[in-house]
């Protein structure tokens, strides 16, 4: 992907986003990975006797899919500064999980050129599932 630069960018600048099919073993390779193997994110039984449909996509999951949207988009030099989201309706294996984004603002402030982001996983369906917002820093042509 080529660099974006500050300049490039304006209000309403739609951030190039993916989908995720999400799998079982998805979820059991993150889990390793993450070291949090607790049984809810993993195992259908253990999360039905729970009173769950299936095992539950750990919230870190989808923070780590926008982390990876904004910083793909920032290139590097660019760079992620702040990141924040709610996961506000539980996934499961088999949920097809978008991420999206839309700039909201630029501005300068102590010598970084800043843009402020809304960003979103969507559901399957459609539904927002975890809003969020980030702030990266970008290059610029005036250096």
């Amino acid at each position: 992907m080529k660099q974006i630069l500050f300049e490039d960018v304006d209000v309403n600048t739609e951030i190039p986003g993916s989908a995720h099919n999400v799998t079982l073993l998805q979820l059991i390779e993150y889990a390793a990975a993450t070291w949090n193997m607790y049984l809810l994110h993993t195992d259908k039984e253990f999360a039905q006797r729970q009173g769950f449909k299936d095992a539950n996509i750990p919230a870190c999951l989808y923070g780590a899919f926008l982390s990876t949207m904004m910083t793909r988009w920032a290139g590097d030099p660019g760079r992620l500064k702040k990141l924040g989201y709610q996961v506000k309706v539980m996934g499961f294996p088999g949920d097809t999980l978008t991420v999206k984004g839309t700039v909201v603002k630029k501005y300068r402030q102590a010598g970084q050129n800043l843009v402020d982001c809304d960003i979103w996983v969507e559901n399957q369906d459609a539904v927002k599932v975890a809003p969020g917002s980030a702030t990266i820093a970008l290059p610029s042509r005036e250096g």
